[in-house]
C-alpha cells in the first residue's frame, strides 16, 4: 500500500472533509429549494440537513477541543449532552430530510393537480 493511502486510512481527515463538504452542499441545496419553491417538504428538508450537518461537524471537530479540563467544567450535565446531543441531532436530521422529500414530492404532486 502506499504511503499517501495509508495516511488516508488510518487519519481519515480526507474522507471528512468530503463528508462536511457534501453535507454543506446537501444543506446548500435544500435551503435553495426551500426558498425557491416555498413548500413545507423544502423547509423541513433544509431543516434536517442543517442539523446534519452540525452533528457531523461536532463529531469531526471534538477530538480536537474536548479534554479532561473542558469535561470537568461542563459537568455531568454537560458530559451527558456531548454524549447524547449528537446522535440524537444525526437521527431527527436524517428523519427530517427524508420527511422533507417526502413532504415536497407530496406538495409538488398537489400544485400540478391544480
Amino acid at each position: 500500500m502506499t504511503t499517501l493511502l495509508e495516511i488516508v486510512i488510518r487519519n481519515g481527515s480526507l474522507f471528512d472533509a468530503f463528508g462536511v463538504i457534501g453535507l454543506g452542499l446537501v444543506a446548500y441545496a435544500a435551503i435553495r429549494l426551500a426558498r425557491r419553491e416555498h413548500s413545507w417538504g423544502g423547509h423541513m428538508m433544509a431543516a434536517g440537513a442543517i442539523a446534519v450537518l452540525i452533528a457531523r461537524l461536532y463529531l469531526v471537530l471534538a477530538p480536537h477541543f474536548v479534554n479532561d479540563n473542558m469535561l470537568h467544567a461542563i459537568g455531568p450535565i454537560g458530559i451527558s449532552l456531548t454524549i447524547g446531543l449528537p446522535p440524537l441531532m444525526l437521527t431527527l436530521g436524517l428523519a427530517g430530510v427524508v420527511w422533507g422529500l417526502w413532504g415536497h414530492e407530496r406538495w409538488l404532486k398537489t400544485e400540478r393537480n391544480r
